[in-house]
């Protein structure tokens, strides 16, 4: 069976979109212009807890189950989504009236586990007191897989991620520069960029484990504070990812600044050589940089690309063509091979 066959079923229940003759992607985002946007809200002001969707209140930034008590917004300011997980993954924050993320377990045990978890400044240590086999944590970990269809450790990198950059929106550092940031919907999770001086320099998904790891990195180096914006470049990405996703478009027009050590900037810069619909071995990665010997190194410089999709690490596989080492996480790599494939092939 196919990765793009196999992920669908793992969402069997989504709506499916129609991209190309042999790709479907999942469409869990739906804005008040899209045709099934009036009937959901219908559905919300019904208080209709089987409607199947989370929703999104852009004015105050919560998400929210279609049950919850509070006064319903206008339908201008919201948005839909099959995933609360996605929604958190935008940057909102669960409404502390209807508790979306606890909602629909009597286990106290979980709902404890997974309120401490919320509440907590350092989630992520917290995780790593406790055993693997603590009854809580795998009783949690199975129904917020099977509830929220994602993973609670993600989670927890999501939830790390969002208050950074929640308080250094809120924070007036003495910083000479900024660093703008913006978040895009895409078939396989919310991906965040940041921008400075015209150039993107990241692109990640925002459920990556060194992604806040990363955002430090570039505010320290380029003496920068984190800044929501949305700018002409901001747009003209999401343009372009909206086109890529749907088979359009097959190189970026986007500037990227790399930033990285000498050897790093030079790996990166031959991911970028590698065809649209293709693929090279690390291997030949290595030779291709004229270091044949360096193969662990190359490997290693693509790990640390802040730029997925724009510079394309996912098109470097094992050298008997097993896919190997993509922080995205495999079933991701996979689709984005099948998409440029499946394109390439029309």
């Amino acid at each position: 069976m196919n990765q793009i066959k196999r992920f669908n079923e793992l969402h069997q229940g989504n709506d499916l979109l129609l991209v190309n003759p042999m790709l479907q992607k999942r469409y869990d985002y739906i804005e008040p212009e899209n045709d099934k946007h009036a009937a959901l809200y219908e559905k919300l002001l019904r208080k209709d807890e089987n409607a199947g969707f989370y929703i999104g209140v852009t004015t105050t930034g919560i998400a929210c189950r279609f049950g919850c008590s509070a006064t319903p917004p206008q339908r201008q300011n919201t948005v839909f989504s099959k995933r609360l997980f996605d929604l958190v993954s935008f940057g909102f924050r669960e409404c502390k009236v209807c508790k979306p993320l606890t909602h629909g377990t009597e286990q106290e045990d979980i709902r404890h586990f997974v309120d401490l978890i919320q509440k907590e400044q350092h989630p992520e240590k917290y995780l790593k007191q406790i055993s693997p086999d603590d009854s809580s944590y795998r009783r949690a970990s199975r129904w917020f897989l099977k509830q929220h269809d994602g993973d609670l450790q993600k989670y927890v990198y999501v939830k790390r991620v969002n208050d950074l950059l929640r308080n250094e929106s809120n924070r007036d550092e003495d910083l000479p520069n900024t660093l703008s940031f913006q978040r895009y919907w895409t078939p396989i999770g919310v991906l965040i960029a940041c921008f400075y001086e015209g150039e993107c320099c990241l692109l990640e998904f925002m459920d990556r484990r060194a992604l806040e790891t990363e955002l430090v990195f570039l505010k320290k180096r380029l003496k920068a504070h984190l800044k929501k914006r949305s700018s002409p470049l901001s747009r003209q990405l999401g343009v372009e990812l909206q086109e890529y996703f749907s088979g359009s478009r097959r190189e970026f027009s986007v500037p990227v600044a790399s930033i990285g050590t000498e050897f790093q900037v030079q790996t990166w810069k031959a991911l970028k050589d590698i065809p649209y619909g293709t693929t090279r071995s690390y291997k030949g990665q290595a030779e291709h940089l004229g270091r044949p010997k360096a193969v662990r190194a190359v490997a290693n410089a693509n790990g640390k690309n802040r730029i997925c999709i724009l510079i394309p690490c996912h098109r470097v596989i094992g050298d008997n063509g097993d896919l190997r080492g993509y922080a995205g996480g495999l079933e991701r790599k996979q689709f984005l091979l099948e998409l440029e494939n499946n394109r390439s092939l029309q």
